[in-house]
């Protein structure tokens, strides 16, 4: 909101105020009064201070009515987006230093009281509260790029999910957030814990979600940072470098603490009926030197880490058909995590005409798949595995019982396969967009006593869910 606006509704209102003085009271003294009144308005309001730097504020409110079906349990809860996507406010301004070059800021924070990847069976409330999002300021030239430092998105935080321009980036992207800390039932058992009591912590500690959960086989074996496609998905106090655009292409570069390093490229256009964007990324975090010169992450594990990423979207302008596609491969060099590598696909096509006066529709199906992403919940010798099912039956409860040890028994491979549907209505009088859709999950775990050779898998029942709400940005 610019500040003249400001004072313009101030005056306003201060002229609406003053009942003591009638229409035809045009006495000296009320114009030097009005000024003096506005004055001191001003100075208590939110403000370009030298007045030569704008303030805008943005963001949205996201909430929505979830429903599950764990194959033990269903229940419905209000809930909303994950953390990224949760209600949230953006203070953002701009000054011009010349006719290249700007200065810039962004202050932005988060509203997460129910929060759609920390909810599960037995917590319909799990949130992060009122949180710090970003804060960073920025030098941008329009000839020689722009460079950011602070609390910010690094280089390869949502690289191919931001080539998605189709209106339905919102309700379905590559992370999997919904029903991430859903307790899983092995095929033959019953449900295992979600009250965290065997579970990782994800960045910084402050929100675990538990072993035995569907999270739990989609955690990002990079440092431990992100949940599903989004392993370089965290903020970070860094250090940006983005270039200008080039004939459709662009680059960014970034340093974090604790040496995490990523560059990504991209390229956007349009021709001969389509348009398209395409984005490939690198992102590398090497942890501190331990007391041996090792590298390690935050609980002390050897770890040098890795992720890439590729993806794009690509739409037919005359028939609004489009499609989105999503690779990533995660790669950790930590002698506990096992495999180190593990492979994330999604792929989303849909249709997307204009069929009423509201706006567009959308009409989307997507498939997602997570190869052997457990190696941060379940490692090797931590007994987490038998920690979370050892007394739930099934084949894994069998094995975890009949071992000499819970520690012998080690997950050596995971797979998670998802597809959905779903409908948007965008309504462009309110800026507003209605959403419904449809996930349904299949999960397995393989899993090897080491000190026997036994081995075996475990299949887990279905969950299915329908997510329902609204986004309405101001």
């Amino acid at each position: 909101m610019k500040y003249s606006s400001l004072a313009a509704l101030a005056a306003a209102g201060l002229l609406l105020s003053v009942g003591g003085v009638s229409a035809a009271d045009l006495g000296g003294d009320c114009c030097a009064d009005l000024e003096e009144r506005v004055a001191e308005l001003e100075a208590t309001t939110a403000r370009k201070g030298n007045r030569k730097v704008s303030l805008t504020i943005t963001g949205w409110v996201s909430e929505g009515i979830l429903w599950f079906d764990d194959g033990t349990e269903s229940n419905v809860y209000v809930a909303h987006d994950s953390t990224d996507l949760a209600s949230n406010v953006s203070f953002t301004g701009t000054a011009n230093i010349n006719s290249d070059v700007e200065a810039g800021y962004q202050i932005n924070i988060f509203f997460d009281h129910a929060n759609a990847l920390f909810v599960n069976q037995d917590n319909d409330n799990s949130n992060f509260g009122v949180n710090l999002q970003r804060a960073f300021w920025w030098l941008k030239s329009n000839t020689l790029g722009k460079v950011s430092i602070g609390m910010q998105s690094a280089a390869a935080d949502n690289a191919t999910i931001l080539t998605d321009f189709t209106g339905t980036l919102f309700q379905h992207n590559t992370v999997t957030f919904e029903a991430g800390s859903m307790g899983l039932t092995p095929n033959g058992g019953t449900r295992s814990r979600t009250d965290g009591g065997t579970g990782f912590l994800i960045g910084d500690g402050a929100r675990g979600i538990p072993n035995g959960t569907l999270g739990a086989l989609l955690v990002c074996n990079t440092y431990r940072q992100g949940i599903a496609n989004d392993c370089l998905g965290d903020r970070t106090n860094s250090v940006r470098y983005d270039t200008p655009t080039f004939a459709g292409f662009s680059a960014s570069a970034s340093w974090g603490e604790d040496d995490r390093y990523e560059g990504t490229v991209r390229y956007a256009g349009e021709g001969g009926g389509f348009k398209y964007a395409f984005a490939t990324s690198y992102g590398e975090v090497n942890g501190d030197n331990d007391a041996l010169g090792n590298r390690t992450d935050f609980l002390g594990n050897p770890i040098d880490a890795g992720y890439w990423q590729i993806g794009g979207t690509i739409k037919h302008l005359a028939s609004a058909l489009w499609f989105h596609g999503h690779y990533g491969q995660q790669e950790t060099d930590n002698a506990v995590i096992s495999p180190g590598d593990g492979d994330a696909y999604y792929l989303k096509a849909g249709w997307s005409p204009k069929l009423n006066s509201l706006g567009t529709t959308h009409f989307v199906g997507e498939f997602r798949q997570n190869l052997d992403t457990f190696g941060a919940s379940y490692q090797q010798g931590s007994g987490d595995l038998c920690g979370a099912f050892g007394g739930s039956g099934g084949n894994i409860g069998v094995a975890c019982g009949a071992a000499a040890l819970a520690s012998d028994v080690d997950a050596v491979g995971s797979e998670v396969t998802g597809w959905g549907l779903g409908l948007v209505q965008e309504i462009d009088a309110a800026s507003m967009n209605l959403w419904i859709k449809y996930r349904h999950y299949d999960s397995e775990i393989d899993y090897v006593d080491r000190a026997t050779g036994a081995s075996g898998t475990q299949e887990f029942q279905e969950i299915d869910m329908i997510f329902a709400g609204a986004h309405i940005f101001f």
